[in-house]
């Protein structure tokens, strides 16, 4: 089942929801709740993930065969008048 996106004023209800039925010491509807809380976050992050993948897959092409952080670096420091001597 796919419910997103949640807005914030549905996860503010759900915790409000959470939180009345474990002070009035209904822990297993509490338990419930949370679950479906956690169940959300991580829908959310397995969507950030998704999305970082595709633009990683996408990016490859365009960075393949650039210089690595440690090549620039030498590039940078490099002094040609020392290679003539």
């Amino acid at each position: 089942m796919h419910c997103h996106p949640v807005s914030e004023e549905s996860r503010h209800d759900l915790l409000t929801l959470r939180d009345k039925a474990r002070r009035r010491g209904d822990e297993c509807l509490s338990i419930l709740l949370t679950g479906v809380d956690l169940y959300l976050s991580i829908g959310k992050e397995v969507e950030l993930l998704e999305l970082m993948r595709d633009y990683a897959e996408q990016m490859r092409e365009a960075i393949q065969g650039t210089p690595s952080a440690n090549e620039l670096e030498q590039l940078y420091h490099w002094n040609p008048e020392k290679d003539q001597e």
